[in-house]
């Protein structure tokens, strides 16, 4: 029988049933809506789009035209139903989809847009995402990511295993930027979105509490989650669980793991 494997960060955002947002919440999409001139000629792919937050908040407040993909169902069911809820049949449209295979044609939208999924290592492949980012998008054309970064030195094994706890993998900026020119798309802006309060904008009017900058959730959702971690990954993962929470809000605290906003522009094909 193979070992069951770690529960990871992703694991627990998805089994809490708790809405959550990406670190630097809707600040982070309303800063990308800024710098890419989003408006209501261009046409935008959220790829990876979840439920559809991000997506319905650029065509909402940017007037954009929006196409979200995503590899989860049940989530791209939610994503429609949100749009509908907002109004916003006509401007966004939801799909399934896998990042590593776009199912649309080359140079087909305007802007590109991948908010904390490049990396998952669930997908495991983030350069392979980013060149299906870039190939979709029109020559001179913006792709944009918010990812995870490494901000200090660490050790290859350092690394894996922060990765595995995240269920996300982390690269310094400089890395990010050598896969989105390898891809084609040179990076243009980069902006840092680390820290505790950026962090924090996972969930907006949560009562954080003073002695656990980094408690997501309520004492309630934390007893039912920690049902639900048992019954999938069974009891030890308890103590696996614990570790990993202090691995990680130890490298945010201390500046070792953060998160960076890159604007990359493709470039117009040879003469």
């Amino acid at each position: 029988m193979s070992p069951r494997r770690r529960v990871s960060g992703e694991d627990i955002i998805e089994m809490s049933g708790v809405e959550t947002l990406h670190p630097g919440g809707l600040d982070i999409s309303r800063r990308i809506g800024e710098v890419v001139h989003l408006d209501p000629s261009l046409h935008v792919l959220d790829v990876s789009s979840g439920k559809g937050v991000f997506a319905c908040l650029y065509a909402r407040e940017f007037g954009c035209r929006v196409t979200g993909l995503d590899l989860n169902e049940a989530f791209t069911e939610e994503a429609r139903r949100r749009a509908a809820m907002e109004g916003l049949n006509g401007k966004v449209e939801f799909r399934v989809g896998d990042s590593r295979a776009l199912p649309f044609a080359d140079g087909q939208f305007d802007v590109v847009v991948n908010e904390c999924a490049v990396g998952l290592t669930a997908i495991g492949d983030s350069r392979g995402v980013l060149h299906e980012m870039a190939r979709v998008t029109k020559p001179g054309g913006t792709v944009v990511i918010h990812e995870s970064t490494w901000l200090r030195e660490l050790s290859v094994l350092e690394r894996e295993d922060a990765a595995e706890r995240l269920g996300t993998t982390p690269f310094t900026v400089e890395e990010w930027k050598a896969m989105l020119a390898e891809a084609g798309c040179p990076a243009v802006l980069v902006e840092d979105w680390s820290g505790i309060e950026n962090a924090r904008k996972v969930r907006p009017g949560h009562h954080w509490k003073r002695n656990d900058s980094l408690a997501f959730f309520t004492g309630p959702e934390m007893a039912v989650l920690l049902v639900r971690v048992v019954a999938r990954f069974g009891l030890r993962s308890l103590l696996d669980l614990y570790r990993s929470r202090a691995i990680l809000t130890g490298y945010v605290k201390q500046g070792v793991l953060g998160y960076a906003l890159v604007v990359a522009k493709k470039g117009e094909p040879a003469a």
